[in-house]
């Protein structure tokens, strides 16, 4: 790989994970269980008013179970995801390093991903990090003012003119 033209460093928190399985990994199953639980509500208002029990029960568990994945699937995510990075890592923390040049390398311990620009699909930009995404679920993170090579103010307008397919 040539120099790199932007290069940033940081260390991975808790904080930034809860971040991205909320608001990116879990971003549709979220408005999908919002729309069934409203469903399932209605339904068990429905019932309840024409005094139908099994029914009631049905639409109720069905209600319980919807809120509860809901509720619980992000912290068992953000659970397994950290005890994946531990076996990876055999219990040590890494400094996460991601450098652009002629390609995407990111390196985290003796573990490194490279991929092309043109696979950079979307850029979500979150309070604690962006994520440039090249899947439904996998993203790479970087931290706007973790810069150590390259302008950041200018980073967004070379990623956008790097990946011209990316939303």
């Amino acid at each position: 790989m040539s120099q790199p033209i932007y290069e940033n460093r940081f260390f991975c928190t808790d904080e930034m994970l809860k971040e991205y399985i909320r608001r990116v990994i879990y971003r549709k199953i979220f408005l999908l269980g919002g729309i069934f639980a409203l469903l399932a509500l209605v339904m068990l208002l429905v019932t309840w008013r024409d005094g139908e029990p099994l029914f009631m029960a049905i639409f109720g568990i069905c209600l319980f179970i919807i809120l509860a994945v809901l509720l619980f699937s992000p912290a068992l995510t953000l659970r397994q995801v950290k005890e994946d990075n531990r076996r990876l890592h055999n219990g040590q923390t890494f400094e996460t390093v991601v450098r652009f040049g002629d390609r995407i390398l990111m390196q985290e311990g003796t573990c490194s991903f490279a991929c092309d620009y043109n696979q950079i699909l979307r850029l979500h930009k979150l309070s604690t990090c962006w994520v440039l995404m090249f899947g439904p679920r996998n993203g790479i993170m970087i931290v706007p003012d973790h810069f150590t090579i390259g302008d950041p103010d200018g980073f967004e307008a070379f990623i956008r003119e790097r990946c011209p397919q990316m939303k």
